[in-house]
């Protein structure tokens, strides 16, 4: 059991993506398309920028990052005026977490945290439930999670990919946990949703072809534009991406 959690030694941060970089604001039209041309997964990842954007106000004192991964989001944490530490299960990236361990079983003490950070990890452990149940037990009275989870998305990390989640799935993980649930939405509307499964799809069919793979971003282009226009003019909320949750221990 970790008693006293490390104080977090400030070292050099990655380089940063466009997406990445704009750690203040939404990212723009411009920002995605320029994103998308290297990235297929480019709506996916301002989905969850914009909603850590909205989580903003709650990342307060001492925060950990649970399954941290290469700590794309510490920048946006500090900005915020809140202490970092990042966690994973493994060290991955230039720069490893601060604490090598489970998710399922939290080496701290009891209500050590003022906010918990998770993002886009709750689908790669195999109960749930007790991740919801370690992270409410380290929160300090009062304190935050803030997730990220998918509820339409392709396999990925293989074969650690057990589950996606609606909005009923996740109001169940915090009521189980005691938890009180502040915030639940979702992370981009349903044409958006189908643009970024279009890219992902034509990316994986016809990535390893050059020519085709510059055709294919082409392509999405305009159905990015016209994605953003729709999820505006006809919203469809039965399908999304994926939610932000917040709750409160």
């Amino acid at each position: 059991m970790v008693d006293n959690v490390p104080n977090n030694n400030i070292m050099p941060l990655r380089e940063r993506t466009p997406l990445e970089i704009a750690t203040k604001r939404e990212p723009t039209y411009r920002q995605l398309v320029s994103t998308l041309l290297r990235d297929p997964t480019a709506l996916e990842h301002a989905s969850i920028h914009r909603s850590l954007l909205k989580a903003r106000p709650y990342f307060q004192g001492l925060i950990l990052d649970d399954g941290c991964g290469a700590r794309p989001y510490e920048e946006m944490v500090r900005q915020s005026g809140a202490q970092y530490i990042g966690m994973d299960v493994e060290a991955r990236g230039v720069r490893g977490p601060d604490v090598i361990a489970d998710s399922l079983d939290l080496p701290f003490a009891n209500e050590s945290f003022d906010t918990i950070l998770s993002t886009q990890v709750l689908e790669h452990v195999k109960d749930p439930f007790r991740m919801i149940l370690e992270a409410a037990r380290v929160l300090k009275h009062r304190g935050h999670l803030v997730v990220t989870a998918p509820m339409t998305w392709p396999l990925h990390e293989e074969p650690y990919d057990y589950f996606r989640f609606t909005r009923f799935g996740l109001e169940a993980l915090v009521r189980n946990a005691g938890l009180t649930c502040v915030c639940l939405e979702e992370r981009s509307g349903g044409w958006e949703a189908l643009a970024q499964l279009l890219a992902l799809t034509l990316y994986d069919l016809f990535g390893k072809n050059r020519l085709a793979r510059v055709l294919s971003k082409l392509l999405m282009l305009p159905l990015i534009f016209l994605a953003t226009l729709l999820d505006k003019l006809l919203p469809y909320r039965k399908l999304t991406l994926g939610y932000l949750l917040i709750a409160r221990k």
